[in-house]
This record gives structure tokens, C-alpha cells and sequence, in this order.
């Protein structure tokens, strides 16, 4: 009986041993990636104010109206929005890290084609309430109920969406749920096609490379945030959709590899796709790599259906 006591005893002790680990790698995992407080995150959240804020000041306080909702799990989201009296608006999703700082260059593009104006905080983001990122899988329902609350405003909108990375592939997941047919175009520019894919990508050019890491954190934070990354299919999303897409990306992205953007946009007919690879750029980078032709490439799109 006493060897059988012991035996069990170092069971229980090993297994005990194996959940801390697995409790300890998989917050620790979490916590350097989707968290809100993640150090690489804030790094680029600093980078981005530094290069943004001054033309935010300006740019921002000038006709802008700060406008909330309030997420299905009870999050206060932000928004700033500019009426400039026009019944079509373009809502801009920034990516990670980012805030609507990041869309400032992007706004005035539609602004200079008489748009109103809705550029959004994503939740753990900017002045944004919400502990974590998900990619795109709270994200998107989020975005459901920002154009909820642009029709509310404005019955009347017509709708385009616009985003990069994160928030494109936000937008396309978006898409493919019941939203409102007054949603008539959309941009994406230089999303992933698959959550678990591109996870997958950034954790190999790390130290916690392997397998074994990459499963321990994606069941970690399924098991404790829900979210599945698998599901979060830009593809299958698109597939579902009937309204004409842009997809944008640059030929030198390194982070979300360009072909990306061939396998979503192959999810569209012909006549419902415009795809514009910008020469040389990296991620982010297509509109100021080259500002002229990215806004032709973006005013023909927008031509076509008289937006």
C-alpha cells in the first residue's frame, strides 16, 4: 500500500508539474502577443504615435467628433468621426498595434473624394477599452455593430470599408457575416489570408519556435480567451460575399508574405476583384512607397462603382 501511495503521489506531482507548465508557457506566450500590455505591441503602438501624433493633433481636432459603442461584452470602444455632410463614408481599420492615428493619410484620401469620415480604435487599442487582441474574431463583431451605429447616424450611408493588415483582414471577416447591403465596397490592404497560418509564421522567427510552443499557446488561448485561430479564415469568409473587393498589397512584405493577397483575392469572381501589387513595398508600406500611384490605383477601384 505504501508503494501505491507513492506511486500516485508522483503522479499527482508530475501532472501537477505539467499543468504549471503548460500554465506558465501559455500566459507567458499570450502575454508577448495578443495581450494589451504585450512589450511588442507597445513598442509599436510608441513608434506609431511618435510618427503620427503631431499630424494627429492637427489632423484630428480639426472637425472631428469622438463617438463610443459598446462591445457585446461590454467594452467602450472609440471612434473619431467627421461628418463633412456626404451620404457615403469610408470606416478605416487600423492594425496591430496601431490606432487611428495610423489611418490619417488613408482619411484624407477619402476625404479629398468627399467622404465622411469614421476611423476606429480596435479593442485593446488606442483609447479603446479590452485586455487583448484576438485577431479578428471579436474584432469583426465589433465592426458589425460600428456600422450599426454609422446607419444610426446616417440612415442613408453608403458604406466602404477600409483596413490594413489586422484590421483587412478584420474588414473581410466582417464581410462574410449578415451585415447591412448599404456596406457596398470594401479595401484590404496587406491582410493575412489565415490567423493560424500567420500566427504560425511570426512564432518560427522566434526563440519559442516548433510545434510544440505554437500548439501549447494555441490551445492555451483557446482554452482561455476562446479564440480559435483555425476559424479565422479570410478566405472562407470571402467566399460568402457579393460585394466588389480591393486587395492591396506590396511585393517586398516580409511579415504577411504577398501571396497572401493572390490566395484571398482568387476567393472573388474576376469582375468583383481589383488587385494592386505595389512595386518594392513592405508591409504597410504600399501607400508611401509610392503615394501617387497607390492613390490612382485606389481612385479607379473607387470609380468603377461611382463611390
Amino acid at each position: 500500500m505504501q508503494i501505491l501511495f507513492y506511486i500516485l503521489l508522483g503522479l499527482l506531482i508530475l501532472i501537477l508539474v505539467v499543468l504549471g507548465t503548460y500554465l506558465i508557457i501559455g500566459h507567458m506566450l499570450y502575454h508577448a502577443s495578443l495581450s494589451r500590455n504585450s512589450k511588442y505591441k507597445i513598442k509599436i503602438e510608441n513608434n506609431h504615435h511618435k510618427n503620427f501624433s503631431n499630424k494627429h493633433d492637427e489632423y484630428f481636432n480639426s472637425g472631428f467628433k469622438k463617438i463610443s459603442i459598446l462591445s457585446k461584452d461590454k467594452l467602450k470602444l472609440f471612434g473619431f468621426y467627421k461628418d463633412n455632410n456626404k451620404n457615403k463614408i469610408a470606416l478605416l481599420v487600423h492594425g496591430y498595434g496601431g490606432s487611428h492615428y495610423d489611418m490619417i493619410d488613408y482619411a484624407k484620401l477619402f476625404e479629398e473624394k468627399e467622404y465622411d469620415i469614421l476611423a476606429i480604435d480596435l479593442r485593446a487599442h488606442g483609447a479603446s477599452e479590452g485586455d487583448y487582441v484576438s485577431m479578428g474574431q471579436l474584432e469583426q463583431e465589433d465592426l458589425k455593430l460600428w456600422i450599426e451605429n454609422i446607419l444610426s447616424i446616417k440612415p442613408n450611408y453608403k458604406i466602404v470599408l477600409f483596413g490594413v493588415s489586422l484590421g483587412a483582414s478584420t474588414i473581410c471577416l466582417t464581410l462574410g457575416q449578415k451585415i447591412s447591403n448599404q456596406v457596398v465596397l470594401a479595401i484590404e490592404d496587406c491582410g493575412f489570408a489565415n490567423a493560424e497560418k500567420q500566427v504560425s509564421l511570426v512564432f518560427a522567427k522566434t526563440k519559442m519556435k516548433g510545434n510544440f510552443f505554437f500548439n501549447l499557446y494555441k490551445s492555451y488561448i483557446n482554452r482561455t480567451k476562446n479564440i480559435d485561430l483555425k476559424k479565422l479564415d479570410i478566405c472562407t469568409s470571402l467566399k460568402k460575399i457579393k460585394i466588389p473587393v480591393m486587395f492591396i498589397h506590396g511585393d517586398n512584405d516580409s511579415f504577411v508574405p504577398t501571396e497572401n493577397v493572390y490566395k484571398m483575392s482568387e476567393c472573388l469572381p474576376e469582375n468583383r476583384r481589383y488587385l494592386y501589387i505595389a512595386k518594392d513595398a513592405g508591409h504597410i508600406k504600399s501607400y508611401y512607397t509610392n503615394p501617387i500611384q497607390y492613390k490612382k490605383e485606389l481612385y479607379n477601384f473607387l470609380n468603377m462603382y461611382n463611390m
